[in-house]
């Protein structure tokens, strides 16, 4: 099978109005589900058994699943992670850790009573920016919203969609507005279904079936897409559709998947698990990469796998954290797979909306996110990969 091809294996029905938490003997593996994947012989004992957590599970049955899915810590690693991954990871750090802040802003932080006393350092502060006094206070009341909102979602023990609606939604909102121009749409993809050609599967043979397989599911939050409110982005998708190329995404939404995606984020309440976050993460832009290396297969783009790096995010409460993830061959066994590394807790040490300066530090590096995603030229992700495959589809 050529690399990069989309894989068909026998799997239940999965129908685009399904939810992965919607559980029946005909829908996808979630998640949440308890499933003990462990030999007949095993469930037939006749001693008490702990049941296993689903935390705790999954990871494993990703590891064994075909193709495989990997998510594993960037220390300790056999072999030190590809050079694409270490680029990428030095470009999105650019200015987290200082000159994050304008210089402008230092007396009317320290002046607002609403904020209370943060701790801010010196090197913090960018002497260099020229914003107006009207962006600077545009700048600072949505940076104000976006703590007091953080902390009243802390503090009140309020739940996944309040911390999406008045943290994250807005945070990235804020980051477009600054770095991202009219280039970047931000899709909630809350309610869509992962075409179940991307997913990873495991058996599950009955006595009537020695084939079957099931789908390994879940949802994600956000998703990053190339806008089509941009003109050259929307005279591509037309060109796109004109050649029967319609389908660049791996949803099965009607509008999603004829957009072109990049990262995603999950986000769960402050007392959410993010063993959850991490694994629904990984599902999601493994899926992704699987239906961009079947693009640039049929594009007749060759690629190093590693090349298609592509940063990803979970949001657990206040804090937020950055992930890697690439195709690899030879990744279990002899099987090809998506390798997810992270997160780098060392290159961004505690990412997080429960101060001021946490905040401006997360707008730098989701800004550094966007350059990334629309940079034309050769180190970026649209010049030196996927705005490529698709013009080359579109031609």
């Amino acid at each position: 099978m050529c690399p990069g091809e989309a894989v068909t294996v026998p799997v239940d029905d999965v129908l685009p109005e399904q939810s992965a938490s919607q559980i029946s003997s005909n829908t996808p593996f979630a998640l949440y589900e308890k499933n003990i994947f462990s030999p007949p012989t095993s469930r037939l004992s006749s001693s008490p058994k702990r049941s296993s957590s689903p935390t705790r599970e999954t990871p494993i049955i990703l590891r064994s699943a075909w193709p495989p899915v990997i998510v594993e810590s960037l220390n300790g690693l056999k072999d030190a992670p590809p050079t694409h991954v270490e680029r990428l990871g030095d470009r999105l750090v650019e200015g987290v850790d200082f000159g994050f802040i304008p210089k402008g802003l230092e007396q009317v932080i320290k002046a607002d009573l609403n904020v209370g006393y943060q701790t801010i350092k010196p090197a913090d502060f960018d002497a260099g920016d020229r914003r107006s006094a009207n962006e600077l206070t545009a700048l600072w009341e949505t940076v104000r919203d976006i703590f007091l909102n953080a902390r009243d979602c802390k503090d009140g023990n309020r739940d996944e969609n309040a911390w999406c609606d008045d943290v994250v939604q807005p945070l990235l909102r804020l980051a477009m507005h600054l770095y991202g121009n009219t280039r970047w749409w931000l899709q909630s993809v809350q309610s869509q279904s992962i075409s179940p050609a991307y997913l990873s599967a495991i058996p599950a043979s009955t006595p009537n079936d020695a084939t079957r397989h099931k789908l390994i599911d879940r949802k994600t939050d956000y998703v990053l897409s190339y806008s089509p409110c941009d003109p050259t982005i929307l005279a591509l998708y037309k060109r796109l559709v004109a050649a029967n190329r319609g389908e660049i995404s791996h949803t099965l939404d009607t509008f999603t998947k004829r957009t072109a995606l990049f990262s995603g984020f999950e986000v769960k309440p402050a007392y959410g698990v993010h063993t959850e976050a991490e694994l629904q993460m990984s599902i999601w832009i493994a899926a992704s990469l699987r239906k961009k290396q079947q693009l640039a297969h049929a594009a007749e783009v060759l690629f190093e796998p590693a090349a298609m790096a592509e940063p990803a995010f979970t949001v657990v409460g206040h804090e937020h954290y950055v992930y890697y993830a690439y195709p690899q061959d030879d990744l279990v066994a002899g099987r090809s797979g998506v390798h997810v590394l992270g997160p780098d807790s060392d290159r961004f040490e505690k990412l997080g909306t429960d101060s001021i300066r946490g905040i401006f530090r997360l707008v730098r590096l989701y800004g550094n996110l966007l350059k990334y995603g629309i940079d034309g030229v050769e180190e970026g992700y649209w010049g030196g990969f996927l705005g490529l495959v698709l013009e080359k589809l579109a031609s």
